[in-house]
């Protein structure tokens, strides 16, 4: 009975603890040039993972009209999302680090590195529509508050004031929102 009770426990925590899906609404009227990050919450806040290669998402793009960014996996938005990531670089120590196909067994929704991380952080940069020209003051690190990063800037307002960014978190959602 105590076996039964200590996997329960276990798997209890790592859905608890499990990637989650990632929503990336893009509300203004500059493309999203990007990354996005997650990592677990033991010691040395690994596993790390995150996009190799820059996810563009284009500017208008979000729920209002079914153009969104949204990864529910690590593998199974390459099917599923408009805007796929085809390979994860993935840390799992200071000196253990590669990078990983969507497919990769490693990324399988119930494996270790899908069910002890958690989307935390995004560094981007907008540029003008089709271009790869930045808008003057739309670029922004933001990143949600956790055991590894205790320090949350999690919300990005420009200079001018004309737009702004913010990731939060609702339930196993983590959201991304520019406007």
């Amino acid at each position: 009975m105590k076996k039964i009770l200590a996997i329960i426990g276990t798997a209890a925590a790592s859905l608890a603890y499990s990637q989650g899906t990632i929503i990336i609404n893009n509300y203004s009227q500059y493309d999203f040039h990007g990354f996005i990050m997650a990592a677990g919450s033991t010691a040395g806040c690994y596993p790390r993972v995150g996009n190799d290669g820059e996810i563009v998402v284009p500017a208008d793009s979000h729920m209002g009209n079914n153009m969104e960014l949204i990864y529910k996996d690590y593998n199974g938005q390459f099917m599923s999302s408009l805007y796929p990531t085809a390979n994860w670089a993935v840390t799992l120590s200071p000196t253990n680090s590669s990078i990983m196909a969507w497919n990769n067994p490693n990324l399988a929704t119930s494996g270790t590195i899908s069910t002890t991380t958690r989307w935390f952080a995004t560094k981007f940069d907008m540029t003008e529509p089709g271009t790869t020209t930045s808008s003057p003051d739309f670029r922004a690190n933001l990143n949600l508050a956790n055991p590894c990063n205790p320090t949350a800037y999690s919300y990005y307002d420009t200079p001018s004031g004309n737009n702004s960014a913010e990731i939060f978190t609702i339930g196993t959602i983590t959201y991304l929102q520019l406007f």
